[in-house]
């Protein structure tokens, strides 16, 4: 929101929509920083060091530059240098940090992202795209737990794939149905469920992403009917006593705390204080940060646990939704095993769905093949031939699945994810030729076709660098 937006916020329509919640400093205060950008932050990834062996980095040294912590979010780090270029950096490509507004942070603190609570957990993020908060969630339910990543936008499904992709865990599903859908199809079957709930988003102002209409009651009124369903549908994909987080970027408190009040009110839910938050607390179980006060655009998030009894899923004939995958032959079993370890494959749920083929792993719940329309990809086929997919390239850890990699030098790196082919693989490599997985740092980068001499670069656009890339 530039200066001249800013001086058409009505004041007095500010105070309206923030309802009895006290502004720390005072209305001017914020309406004065509403008109300043706020910079992404990075939220660091939690096991990318422990897999490559560098966990012994503290938090502040695991950045290619200068930084300072987040108060609120012990893995988020605040970029210090003016000069930095976070986006720029080989670290950035190789999956060490995510770009987030710190506010985001807020939902991941209170969820327990940056702990161990959500170790083993069956979660959902009911309205997931892009994949900032639904990566995160995938890092933290770890290498048991398992993530349905629900995006009712079908158009929004690509770049939630490419985050959820960029964790290196195949403990995913990806979902596109209604809130009310989904729950009547799967009832009550998850530990935690989180909604960045769709909102008339006035913290967006300053990003010149909303206009002043944000802050008109009609708007404030419609989101909240809206955010009504939403919650509802989250309780009842909830078990007894499973943890609901909600959040917006909006100051509304009738999308805010009215929300939550509305759930106490009918017994649904109940408070759950995140002792770590408190100083950030508006409400029990609420909590806010400021754009005057936090350096960010302004966040809302909310803790609760269910009080109801799991409600069971709606029978059909069919059982849901009727699956369009088939399960890979022996021969598509073999050909796999050009490229990835024949042992781990044989662990794993192989299925194809047209041109696409998901290797899920085998302990998934099964009630979510009822509503999968994406996963963890391993290939895609053009024509008659199967080709790796990007997205298995990532996989790291346990989900590690490819057989041949080459460690790239920073050079051969810059250029690889630019776009352009590896020079001289041969010294990068112990294989001969054909596919492997482009390294640097032991990160994974993508695939490379070797031919003894040139790595052909097989980098999707929509992950490749433009301009200069920092080593």
């Amino acid at each position: 929101m530039s200066d001249a937006t800013s001086s058409k916020v009505d004041r007095k329509t500010i105070l309206q929509s923030v309802g009895g919640v006290s502004i720390p400093g005072g209305v001017e205060a914020m309406v004065d920083a509403m008109s300043q950008r706020h910079f992404s932050v990075l939220r660091m990834h939690r096991n990318r060091f422990r897999d490559h062996g560098d966990e012994t980095l503290s938090l502040a040294n695991r950045a290619p530059f200068s930084t300072k912590p987040i108060d609120w979010y012990s893995l988020g780090l605040r970029v210090t240098d003016a000069d930095a270029r976070p986006s720029r950096h080989l670290a950035y490509a190789g999956g060490d940090y995510y770009l987030q507004d710190a506010g985001s942070l807020l939902a991941l603190a209170a969820a327990g992202c940056d702990g161990d609570s959500l170790k083993g957990k069956i979660v959902c993020d009911l309205c997931a795209a892009p994949g900032g908060k639904a990566s995160a969630m995938l890092e933290a339910v770890g290498e048991t737990g398992f993530l349905l990543a629900n995006e009712p936008i079908r158009s929004r499904l690509a770049p939630l794939k490419y985050n959820l992709a960029r964790t290196g865990s195949d403990r995913y599903a990806i979902s596109s149905l209604d809130p009310d859908v989904l729950a009547k199809r799967l009832g009550g079957v998850f530990d935690c469920v989180i909604i960045d709930a769709p909102c008339s988003g006035q913290a967006l102002m300053s990003k010149g992403r909303q206009s002043e209409s944000a802050m008109s009651m009609k708007q404030i009124t419609h989101s909240a009917a809206r955010q009504n369903r939403i919650l509802d549908a989250a309780m009842a994909l909830l078990r007894h006593d499973g943890r609901l987080i909600y959040s917006t970027c909006t100051f509304a408190h009738a999308e805010n705390e009215s929300q939550m009040q509305r759930l106490i009110e009918r017994g649904d839910a109940r408070p759950d204080q995140v002792a770590s938050l408190t100083p950030y607390q508006s409400d029990d179980g609420c909590y806010r940060l400021w754009p005057h006060v936090h350096q960010c655009a302004g966040a809302f998030a909310a803790a609760f646990r269910s009080c109801l009894d799991p409600i069971k899923a709606k029978a059909t004939k069919s059982g849901g939704k009727k699956s369009q995958r088939n399960k890979c032959d022996a021969k598509t079993i073999e050909e796999l095993g050009r490229w990835f370890d024949p042992s781990l494959i044989d662990g794993l749920n192989v299925a194809i769905d047209g041109a696409v083929m998901f290797a899920y792993p085998s302990d998934m719940p099964i009630w979510m093949g009822r509503v999968a329309v994406a996963g963890p990809e391993i290939a895609y086929r053009t024509g008659k031939t199967w080709k790796p997919s990007h997205e298995a390239a990532l996989r790291t850890g346990p989900s590690r699945l490819a057989i041949e990699s080459a460690a790239l030098s920073c050079d051969q790196a810059q250029a690889f994810v630019t776009g352009n082919a590896v020079n001289s693989i041969a010294q990068s490599t112990t294989a001969a030729q054909g596919w492997m997985v482009a390294r640097y740092q032991g990160r994974p980068l993508g695939w490379v076709k070797s031919d003894g001499r040139i790595g052909k670069n097989h980098l999707p656009m929509s992950a490749r660098m433009s301009g200069e890339v920092i080593g």
